[in-house]
């Protein structure tokens, strides 16, 4: 009865909707990646399995003193990407693996070589790094993979990460003054010239901060007004005197949360998944008063790392039932905040020492690990993530926001169901890059019982093989306690 009502209350929406073929509204795009195939390592097996999770982009990490000679040699050209004191096949390796599998490369320059440090520290690589010395081994590696050569081309370069952290870069604080941002923009600005001297198409990130605020490092929005000359949570204005302007074309964040994917940090310059509006709002008052030169007139704003661990395996983590829900919530989310590119960390469950707890280590992959990576099992999330769906009741009908698998336009076809019963409602086209966002009247309903799924007729999806979308249930999960890492 209750299925019966529903449809009589449906019937002229998807009457029309067969008549009409309904257009998605204006979906800015939304480009998913991988951070990683594993923590070590990069076979061709994992980006290709990253290629058919529906996403387009992957990262590489090119440490700085891997690269680099153990000593700075007397007489050579760090700028020279060919100088033999260089060894650069570890990051030739994987940037070839991932291009060949069809994907774009993000590449993290990170960690100096113990000449390269201005002041020592037990963590090797992150002390006070020489912004020129940085800037020239920025040089090699943008050349290096210019597109010229034998070596693929990369167009995005990112410096650093996480510098709010004491961890992964030092000083922050220097007599109790915070030094880091200042610091860390001589290196950015150092590192967006040489990129974009190696190709005017290079486009430079900047930021991959860490979520929130800890003992010995700054909150992400403290550092960024910090960085881009502002001040004032409310209304951030310049700082007087300060007239040096930050040179980047994209802005990132690494959002974990410590719940579900609307969370807010209760830190006031925290920034958890739900604070990314607080992000753009610094991007375009730093933007207005000219404090950033960026080639797009505001830079994008990404998300270069964002996960959830899994139970299983994790006991403390998030049930995987939980985590179906929340990955395509999670995407929905940083795409209403203005985010263009959305990375998920990582591939596959990353190899675990015996004894060591599990909230110290990374079980959210989209994949259980195996003994080998072709002996990994994927997760449910794994569709969740490949085929995004969204859905909430609203006024008299239901909100609809996804994303097609192959990332491209596509027919699709969304569906309410109840107790087993499917009905289509809706039919539409999704946007260039397979977003769509759409408003389907269906009259008052009652409550949030059922579920919506969506299904791609045709193209790269069937290919892809999930042409329909876990289905989506309208209930909601309240947000609560839960770390990201178990």
């Amino acid at each position: 009865m209750i299925v019966r009502r529903l449809c009589l209350g449906l019937l002229l929406p998807v009457l029309m909707a067969l008549v009409i073929p309904a257009a998605a509204s204006a979906a800015r795009p939304l480009e998913t990646g991988v951070t990683t195939p594993d923590a070590a390592r990069s076979e061709k097996l994992g980006y290709e399995r990253i290629k058919e999770a529906g996403a387009s982009l992957t990262r590489v990490i090119i440490e700085w003193s891997a690269v680099a000679p153990k000593v700075e040699p007397g007489s050579w050209d760090p700028t020279d990407p060919d100088d033999p004191n260089y060894n650069w096949s570890e990051y030739d390796f994987a940037i070839n693996n991932a291009t060949e599998s069809g994907l774009r490369v993000l590449a993290s320059v990170y960690k100096a070589p113990e000449w390269a440090e201005r002041c020592k520290t037990a963590r090797e690589g992150i002390c006070d790094p020489d912004p020129e010395m940085f800037a020239d081994f920025t040089e090699a590696a943008a050349k290096r993979y210019d597109g010229s050569g034998p070596q693929p081309r990369v167009r995005y370069w990112k410096a650093w990460n996480e510098v709010n952290l004491f961890i992964y870069f030092l000083p922050q604080f220097r007599n109790g003054r915070k030094v880091s941002p200042g610091l860390y923009r001589t290196m950015l600005n150092k590192f967006a010239n040489r990129v974009r001297a190696a190709n005017p198409s290079n486009l430079v990130v900047g930021g991959g901060l860490a979520p929130l605020e800890r003992p010995g490092g700054l909150g992400p929005l403290d550092f960024m007004r910090r960085l881009l000359c502002l001040e004032g949570r409310s209304n951030p204005k310049p700082i007087r005197g300060c007239t040096v302007q930050t040179k980047f074309d994209i802005w990132a964040n690494n959002p974990y949360t410590t719940g579900g994917p609307t969370h807010e940090s209760s830190g006031p310059d925290d920034v958890s998944l739900g604070d990314l509006p607080d992000v753009r709002k610094v991007i375009q008052a730093a933007s207005r008063y000219g404090k950033i030169d960026s080639r797009p007139a505001i830079p994008e704003l990404w998300v270069t790392e964002f996960s959830w661990d899994s139970n299983r395996p994790d006991p403390g983590a998030a049930s995987m039932r939980t985590l179906m829900k929340w990955v395509p919530e999670a995407m929905y989310v940083a795409w209403k905040a203005g985010v263009s590119k959305f990375f998920w960390l990582s591939l596959r469950d990353w190899e675990r020492a015996p004894g060591l707890p599990y909230s110290q280590t990374i079980e959210s992959g989209l994949y259980f690990r195996g003994k080998t990576m072709a002996a990994d099992r994927p997760k449910p999330i794994l569709g969740a993530f490949r085929f995004p769906l969204v859905s909430y009741r609203k006024n008299s009908g239901l909100t609809v926001w996804g994303k097609t698998p192959a990332g491209s336009a596509a027919t699709v076809v969304i569906r309410y169901g109840l107790n087993g019963n499917w009905q289509k409602i809706r039919t539409l086209r999704s946007g260039a890059s397979g977003v769509f966002n759409v408003f389907i009247r269906t009259g008052k309903g009652k409550g949030n019982k059922g579920a919506v799924q969506a299904q791609v007729i045709g193209g790269p999806a069937v290919t892809l093989g999930q042409p329909k979308s876990l289905p989506f249930p309208l209930k909601p999960i309240k947000d609560y306690l839960q770390p990201p890492f178990g």
